[in-house]
């Protein structure tokens, strides 16, 4: 009885070569597509950081009858300046003052007030400045490789400019040269329980829809200058506590060659410098808390004079719409 033998097809090296090359295909439009979705999904958790900020800053506001300095020397019951062994002023940032309104009353329970904010307990293993507070960290910027003892923030307030700054406008100008020893922006500088610093949402009489309070200032410590890391300097700045993680608008020069010393100034004001200067890890531009709470995406395009009008509260400077 004869068999017959059943044949079975199968793929010739060719027609695997094209499969292989259409599934390549077919990847490589699909993995810009999956990027977007996640970098468009980063963004909406970093904006709605920023609005919890906003929002915590508001109850704060709403409990004090004031926002919370952005730098605060340490003062005892009686109102009398604290200071260290070695005589250095004891400060604190806003940050710590919010905390019990972003769900984070146990960090502010252990945090030591009568304490500078990088001394003693507050600094020891299982100190409060030790912890991670999510709501500080954008997810588009690298957390990886910061400071090893100390929690960071993505997030800074908006409270100085460069003095004397030769990049300014003659439109800019006269609403900023005249500086405030009490810093320019919202959140400010107390000095003693009499010269406190501290704003109402009266005194933003520019309008609070019309002036920033926070804005991004991601990646620090790792320094970031125009897109790119220099793996070999880092800043000193960028801890979540620390009140000189502030930003202070000067700009920066584009035109900066690597290897050369860093521009005190220039004309790029988003995304060029990640040392107290709005930058952010979003294409296109940095989110901004506004006084009022909400949050508006400040492009790469914008001017100087753009983000100097944003961050004075009182100048009376003529913002345009769009920015």
């Amino acid at each position: 009885m004869m068999r017959v033998r059943s044949s079975r097809s199968g793929f010739t090296l060719i027609e695997l070569l094209v499969v292989i090359a259409i599934i390549a295909i077919l990847i490589g439009l699909l993995l810009p597509a999956v990027q977007k979705v996640r970098e468009a999904a980063a963004r909406m958790k970093c904006q709605n950081n920023l609005k919890q900020i906003g929002i915590a800053l508001h109850n704060y506001h709403d409990t004090e009858g004031r926002f919370p300095a952005a730098r605060r020397v340490a003062l005892d019951n009686q109102g009398q300046i604290l200071y260290r062994p070695d005589g250095s002023v004891r400060v604190h940032s806003w940050t710590p003052y919010i905390l019990p309104y972003l769900e984070q009353g146990n960090v502010f329970r252990i945090y030591r007030f009568d304490l500078s904010w990088d001394e003693g307990a507050n600094t020891a293993v299982g100190g409060a400045i030790r912890f991670t507070i999510p709501t500080f960290l954008c997810p588009s910027a690298p957390q990886d490789g910061r400071h090893p003892t100390r929690g960071v923030s993505d997030y800074a307030a908006t409270t100085e400019r460069l003095g004397n700054n030769p990049f300014w406008s003659s439109y800019i100008r006269p609403f900023v040269q005249q500086s405030d020893p009490n810093f320019i922006g919202i959140m400010g500088n107390t000095k003693s329980a009499t010269d406190r610093g501290e704003r109402r949402i009266t005194d933003i009489t520019d309008g609070t829809s019309n002036t920033m309070i926070v804005a991004e200032c991601a990646g620090r410590n790792r320094r970031f200058i125009l897109g790119r890391e220099d793996p070999t300097q880092s800043w000193t700045n960028g801890a979540w506590a620390a009140p000189n993680s502030r930003i202070n608008i000067g700009g920066f020069d584009p035109s900066w060659v690597p290897g050369q010393p860093l521009p005190a100034a220039g004309l790029c004001v988003v995304n060029c410098i990640n040392d107290k200067e709005i930058y952010s890890f979003h294409s296109g531009g940095a989110n901004l808390c506004m006084a009022d709470g909400s949050i508006r995406f400040l492009k790469t395009s914008a001017t100087l004079d753009v983000a100097l009008s944003l961050l004075t509260r009182n100048r009376g400077e003529v913002i345009p719409g769009d920015f």
